[in-house]
This record gives structure tokens, sequence and C-alpha cells, in this order.
């Protein structure tokens, strides 16, 4: 793969609120955690689109050179149902009592699901998926130091991190000790509500009674970690004390986030992340199937939820979902309706038509200076905070661009494809139509007609030729037939 890296990569970070020059801490080695899912029920395709926009992410990179390892985490415990206001059944715990079945095999079933539905829509697989009930121990470890230092405190047997203890706290998204406490986007006081020393402190263990089916031994008693420890808990251990990039959707930039630095670098004295990107929400709206209003945040809460399977169903591919995402920036919301997803399986199609008209050549390292033009215009846009729209309008347009041989327009989009991800390298250029001899002998007529400037009778033999199917076009080196 050629190497980019000397080109500038520009990301938006939402701790800076600012488009920075992408700077990896090791060069040209980059590490990025992506927050993943949290395996209690069918992954939805909101809850996809910011695994997807993490693999856009990804593929960027690698196209610009770089060495990226990808940590994508799965959640299967600790989840609360309100975890804002840290209310409310584990999400696992609650699925379990419900359907009668096992947590562990409720996990196992979702975590294979979700790994299915992120290969149907070309997501790469992440090179770790650690899970959080296999590192109970280093969450442990971790809370113990916070405790150490003074930063967390026991009642009960629940563990809770002093919030007033982090002078930082609230830098990601805003909501400061002094916001919550005056009644902005905050916890409420849990149901043991003297268990806390202020609303603000959030939970890094709890007490688990003895309905729980998922419950460790600790230094605090039996219980089970809070959601929060678990990523800082395994990013650290797997991405070091600070690692390059931090990914997940909009939801999680609090308390899930602004919680994770606190536990990270209250324990390293750094902060752990040099950029956090997050993607914005796949909205619903005109959907014949639901008769929701426009603008909903897809939600279960909602009843709104589109699956994978949901869209094969309705006859849509995958890839068509994934070109429908391309179609918007990602830090802008994507609005999902009958006519939006139909354009983009349209739009897709045609792609694959134009492609399919395109042959197959030996591959070269060598760029026409057209050809050269047009990859500078894609890489620049991809570099821009990943300017996807403007990136997939290129593809389009090369693959219909008179200015360039077909052959290295194929080329040129399969290149593309390499950030897209649509899966084009899977479109086979069309056979050439077998002709008879019949029409053969039409077009030898016809050549001779048109030689001779036999006007009438040239046009006498196309109108035969179409009769026969074909579709006729005078070329200099003579009748050609499609």
């Amino acid at each position: 793969m050629p190497t980019n890296s000397e080109k500038p990569v520009y990301i938006y970070n939402s701790m800076s609120r600012e488009r920075e020059l992408f700077q990896p801490l090791n060069p040209p080695r980059v590490t990025i955690y992506s927050c993943g899912p949290t395996v209690y029920k069918d992954i939805h395709v909101g809850n996809l689109r910011t695994f997807i926009m993490t693999d856009w992410l990804r593929r960027v990179l690698e196209y610009n050179g770089y060495d990226v390892y990808l940590v994508r985490n799965i959640t299967d415990v600790g989840h609360l149902q309100n975890d804002t206001e840290e209310l409310g059944e584990d999400k696992l715990e609650h699925e379990a009592r419900v359907t009668g079945l096992s947590a562990y095999d409720i996990s196992q079933r979702y975590t294979e699901q979700y790994m299915r539905d992120s290969a149907e829509l070309n997501i790469l697989p992440p090179h770790l998926n650690p899970k959080a009930t296999d590192h109970i121990t280093e969450m442990q470890e971790m809370t113990s130091k916070l405790i150490e230092k003074g930063l967390a405190y026991v009642a009960n047997g629940n563990v809770y991190y002093d919030v007033a203890k982090f002078p930082t706290y609230g830098k990601l998204s805003g909501n400061t000790i002094e916001n919550l406490r005056a009644g902005g986007h905050g916890r409420e006081q849990m149901e043991v509500a003297e268990d806390k020393r202020s609303p603000e402190d959030f939970a890094l263990w709890k007490s688990g009674d003895e309905s729980r089916q998922m419950n460790w031994n600790s230094p605090w008693g039996s219980g089970f970690p809070g959601w929060h420890i678990e990523c800082s808990a395994m990013a650290t251990k797997y991405l070091g004390e600070q690692f390059d990039i931090h990914t997940g959707g909009l939801d999680l930039l609090f308390p899930h986030h602004e919680d994770e630095i606190a536990q990270s670098q209250g324990v390293y004295d750094k902060e752990p992340v040099k950029y956090w990107m997050h993607g914005e929400f796949l909205i619903i709206g005109n959907r014949k199937m639901k008769a929701d209003s426009e603008g909903i945040k897809m939600a279960r809460s909602k009843g709104n939820v589109l699956l994978v399977s949901t869209l094969k169903e309705e006859g849509i591919d995958p890839m068509a979902f994934r070109y429908l995402l391309l179609t918007a920036h990602y830090r802008s919301k994507v609005n999902y309706t009958d006519d939006s997803i139909h354009a983009a399986q349209n739009a897709l199609n045609n792609l694959r038509d134009d492609l399919a008209e395109l042959p197959i050549t030996e591959a070269s390292t060598e760029w026409s200076e057209e050809g050269q033009r047009v990859r500078e215009t894609f890489h620049e846009a991809i570099n821009n905070d990943m300017d996807l729209p403007t990136a997939l309008a290129i593809t389009r347009e090369t693959a219909r661009n008179q200015r360039l041989e077909p052959a290295e327009r194929r080329r040129l989009v399969l290149d593309f494809d390499r950030v897209l991800g649509l899966r084009l390298d899977t479109v086979e250029p069309k056979k050439p139509r077998e002709i008879s001899d019949e029409a053969q002998e039409l077009v030898r007529q016809r050549d001779e007609a048109r030689a001779s400037r036999n006007w009438s009778r040239s046009d006498q033999l196309r109108d035969q030729l179409k009769a026969l199917g074909f579709e006729v076009r005078d070329t200099p080196k003579g009748t050609e037939l499609v």
C-alpha cells in the first residue's frame, strides 16, 4: 500500500471543539479505542452508524499510510437502564430476568449477532474485542488505586468516584460540577441517596444482591463494576496510559466519556486521549412501517429501532445503508426515510452499473495527469475531517470521467473504495455480448455504406441492428455494438 502520511490529516476534536491537525503520539502507529455494543439485544443501525464512522476513520488513516490498531470493547455487564442518572437494572440482568435465560447466554448470542451485522455492513473487524466480564480484575485494581489516591470512597459495599476531587471534571462535555448542581444534564441521587456524598458522584463498583447472576467478589463485597470503569480499564490495558483517538456516539460524550477521563487521568495523572471524536445520531422520519414524527432519534425507548435484518427483509442491500451514511458528514444527523434509503439503493446500483462498464486490466503503479488530479482531490476530501460526502461525489464523477481511460477509471474507483468500503471490488465487468454472424455482416455492410457516404443505407442498417437488440455507436474505428 502506498504511504501518504506526509499529507496532513485534519479531524474535529470534541475536547477542543475545533478542527485540528492530526499528529499521533508514535507515528506511523495510531491507537484507537471505540466504545462497543451493550450485548443484551440486537444492535440497531443507529448504533452501527457509530461503528461505521470509526471504520471510515480507520480506513482514512490506513489510506494515509498509518499503522492503525483498533480496540472495540464488548459491554456484557454493568450498563444500567439509565446510566445518566444511575437508575434501573443492569441491562443484561434485566433481559435475563424477563426471558428466563442466562445473562451469559444472552451476551454470547448478541455478541455473535453484532459481529455478523458488522460483517454485513463491511465494518473491518477490530484488532481486539475485549469483553468487560473478562476484565473484572483490572477494573477492581483501577478502583483500588482511585480509593488510595483519595478520588473515590466506599459506602455500604458501593464505591463512588468523588467528582469534587477532580477539578477539571466537565472539560469534555461542559457539564461542570457547578452546572450539574444547578440542575444541568446530570445525575439524580440513587435509590439509597445517603450512600453518595454528592449527587454528581458516580459508581465505580456496585453492591450486588443475590438475585443477580453476575456478581464477583471484591475488597468491598460481592458486586459488579460500574459501566464507565470498564472502558478505562480496558483502554489503558491494551493501548497504554495515553492513546491517540477515542470514538463513540454523541450520546456517550456525557456521562460515559467524561467519567472515563476522570477515572484514567485520576489514576495516571495525564490526559488519556489526544483526540475525541463523536458521531451524530441517525434519526427516523416518514417511515411507512412506523408512525413516528419527523426527527426522532433512533432508540429502543422510542420503539423505532431498525436492524440489519429489517433492511434485508425490506429488500434493502446493507451496502445501500452504508451508502446513505456516506451522503452526510459524520457530525451531521442522517434522516432515514423510505425515500432516502431507496434513493441510496438506486445511486449505489447506478455506481455499480457504471463500474461494470469499465474493463479490468493489469495493475499499474502509475497514474495519468488527470488521474493524479482526481486522486489528489479525493485525498484532500477524506483528510478534511472525513468529508466523505465530497469523496463519494468524486467517486461517482470518476466512474464517468471521459478524460480518463476506462481502465484507469476502474482503478481509481476501487482505490477510493478502500476508504468508502462499498465492496465495489465485487462488481464484475460486463461480458461482451456475443455477436451473431448476421449482425457482423450487417456491421460490415454499414461500414461500407458509411465509407461510401450512403447515409440512407447506413441508417437502414442501424435500424436492422437495433431490431436485433443492439445499441449502435459510431466510433473512429467503425460501427460498435453494445
